[in-house]
């Protein structure tokens, strides 16, 4: 008997000996283990991305802004019903079976299925799972990012990734200023993973609002008409460049190629791209009007003097020619800019001499970025005069052997029409809640020449409308200086390449007090008609028409 009690009390002895070691060992050796785990379990954090600020035009109309959105998550290892789960997401969320099995099979306690959905869906969703008794989904308020105007001035807006970030355009540049401050919450579950309570530990900041210089309603003619251009003379791609000439503000930024912002994920690569930025050109006879301004300038030629126009003008072993293949005569500045004389324009380049167009041209900003705030945006390309051959002082002359970009053109022409200062262009107006860090956003300018000078040159111009190739752009009662250019195009590895073409047609008005400045850039128009004074300039005369309509502007005797 005593045996078999000493027995028995070395056997309990013992399990009390082994309960109270794995006690020890769970309180104690693994205790903060443990600890972590009961935590993880009962409770667990989401970041949400803070409201991200809203984009204005310069008229305070909305153009992008957060609305209320709701994402959804799964707590894998509390679900229910995963085989109801499965079905109800991809029924509601329209996701693939593969995609909703490989979410909700996941070892963990939190894995996005979705983000930002609407509000309408998440309801939908969460009311067929508590019907069907399917527990684990995780319901959170979130944001999603909402373009009013649909394709309005895409190229300029871009858009946000699923996270919020931006992605392309003023989003992505200003991407830090717009999102905020993102909030945290906690939320706790019980054993069976009901969520019991929902907190928020962190609280966000919205972003900073952005107000861009852009007229919607200037920017939806614009966009008319060079999406109508281009389908009319059949051309690859256009773009409409309305700039307010004193302050280098941008009032429409326009091409044809366009997308909806609520539906980027349909559109492709090169309906992505802002021409006016991305895409540099040989601006062709569009250029001249920099190289009289040099020749004003350095004083080499007279505006009473006469200089040959020959139908051709040789250099080295390389013949020269006007456009249009005629003889001029002797012809004074004001005919060489009114009627586009290659030849001429030459002969006064040549006046200039190599070192002094380079330098000029480089002083009026080609060759060089513009600082829009906008990215992507390529520089153009003026070659460094060390590398000119003996024909590229009058390839350059007359705008070949020298590429721009539209806003590059555009804002170096408003040098012009505001007396001689060289502009900075910009498409941010302002910010909100300025700061110590905010953004310097005032256009800056600096004195270039003699506003005697550009105003000789804005009377050249106002004759080529009046009675030289820009005769097209024309509106009675007003008076228009502008600038045809048609230029060959050059294609890697083919040179110059016979029928292809950009053609283009600068201008402002009214010419004696510029308010708009208006640049058109047409790329290979495609039908028999191809030159700038041609195609570019009705599309010139039709946006001004517009504009003078919106502002009432009188016509002037």
């Amino acid at each position: 008997m005593n045996r078999r009690l000493t027995v028995a009390f070395v056997f309990v002895m013992g399990f009390f000996v082994i309960v109270a070691g794995r006690l020890v060992q769970l309180q104690v050796v693994e205790a903060d283990q443990w600890r972590a785990l009961a935590r993880r379990f009962q409770e667990g954090t989401v970041t949400i991305p803070a409201p991200r600020g809203r984009i204005y035009d310069r008229n305070g109309v909305l153009l992008a802004e957060d609305a209320r959105a709701i994402s959804v998550a799964v707590d894998n290892y509390t679900m229910t019903r995963p085989d109801l789960l499965e079905e109800l997401l991809v029924t509601h969320l329209k996701l693939s079976r593969a995609t909703v099995r490989e979410k909700l099979y996941r070892p963990s306690y939190f894995t996005w299925i979705a983000r930002a959905i609407s509000p309408e869906h998440a309801e939908a969703l969460e009311q067929a799972a508590k019907e069907a008794g399917a527990r684990g989904l995780i319901f959170l308020e979130d944001r999603a990012r909402q373009y009013p105007h649909g394709d309005l001035a895409s190229n300029v807006i871009g858009f946000t990734g699923v996270d919020g970030h931006g992605l392309e355009g003023i989003e992505l540049l200003f991407d830090r200023e717009l999102q905020g401050t993102d909030s945290v919450w906690s939320f706790v579950r019980m054993a069976d993973g009901t969520q019991i309570e929902r907190r928020q530990i962190q609280p966000g900041q919205p972003g900073r609002d952005l107000m861009l210089t852009i007229d919607s309603r200037i920017q939806h003619i614009a966009e008319s008409t060079i999406t109508r251009g281009v389908q009319q003379y059949k051309a690859k791609a256009g773009i409409a460049l309305v700039l307010d000439p004193w302050t280098g503000e941008v009032l429409a930024m326009a091409q044809d190629k366009r997308y909806d912002l609520n539906n980027f994920q349909s559109s492709r690569p090169e309906q992505r791209q802002n021409l006016a930025v991305v895409y540099p050109f040989e601006p062709g006879s569009s250029f001249k009007v920099f190289t009289m301004l040099a020749a004003l300038e350095y004083s080499v030629i007279a505006l009473d003097e006469r200089i040959s126009g020959s139908a051709t003008y040789q250099i080295a072993h390389h013949k020269f020619r006007n456009a249009d293949g005629r003889e001029y005569g002797m012809v004074t500045p004001k005919d060489v800019i009114k009627h586009s004389i290659n030849t001429a324009m030459i002969r006064i380049a040549q006046r200039i001499g190599e070192a002094r167009l380079y330098e000029a041209l480089k002083r009026y900003g080609f060759g060089q970025k513009t600082g829009i705030e906008l990215p992507g945006e390529v520089s153009g390309y003026l070659p460094p005069v060390k590398s000119w051959s003996a024909l590229e002082i009058g390839a350059i002359a007359i705008g070949q052997s020298v590429s721009v970009t539209a806003i590059q053109l555009a804002s170096r022409v408003a040098m012009i029409a505001n007396g001689g200062k060289l502009i900075q262009p910009t498409i941010v107006k302002a910010l909100s809640r300025p700061d110590p860090e905010a953004l310097d956003l005032s256009p800056s300018s600096s004195p270039l020449g003699k506003e005697v000078i550009c105003r000789q040159l804005t009377e050249m111009m106002i004759e080529t409308v009046r009675s030289g190739t820009g005769v097209l752009a024309q509106i009675e009662g007003y008076a228009i200086a502008a600038k045809t250019g048609t230029a060959q195009k050059a294609l890697p590895g083919q040179g110059y390449v016979k029928g292809k073409y950009v053609a283009s047609f600068e201008g402002f008005f009214p010419a004696d007090a510029p308010k708009y400045l208006i640049l058109i850039v047409l790329d290979e128009p495609g039908g028999r008609e191809y030159y700038g004074s041609e195609v570019a300039a009705p599309l010139f005369k039709e946006i001004a028409q517009q504009l003078i309509a919106l502002d009432r502007i009188p016509p002037r005797p």
